[in-house]
């Protein structure tokens, strides 16, 4: 659960740092980015009534941009455990014996 829940924040952390043209760029395809992000459909996956009360820290029922990118920066701040600016493998899956094969 963990692990797919890391691949979604990062998705979605990803398409809110980027613009389409950085996937064009790189032959993504942001449809299949946006529909693998656990936020294309409401009411399952990230988008659930107890992910909203999670962000909505001011409590008045509406998450602003502001509180969206509030809580993925926490997010990767606990990822980035060294805080270097990148997540390794290791701090993606957890603490394991993986070994990463380009």
């Amino acid at each position: 659960m963990f692990r797919s829940m890391g691949v979604a924040i990062l998705t979605a952390m990803t398409m809110a740092f980027f613009s389409p043209a950085c996937f064009a760029d790189a032959q993504m395809d942001v449809q299949k980015l946006w529909e693998g992000s656990g936020y294309a459909h409401p009411g399952k996956g990230m988008r659930t009534m107890k992910m909203m009360h999670m962000m909505d820290t001011n409590k008045d029922s509406k998450v602003s941009k502001e509180e969206f990118m509030a809580y993925y920066e926490m997010v990767w701040d606990k990822m980035d455990s060294k805080h270097v600016g990148f997540i390794e493998v290791n701090e993606w899956i957890g603490q394991g014996s993986y070994k990463y094969n380009k």
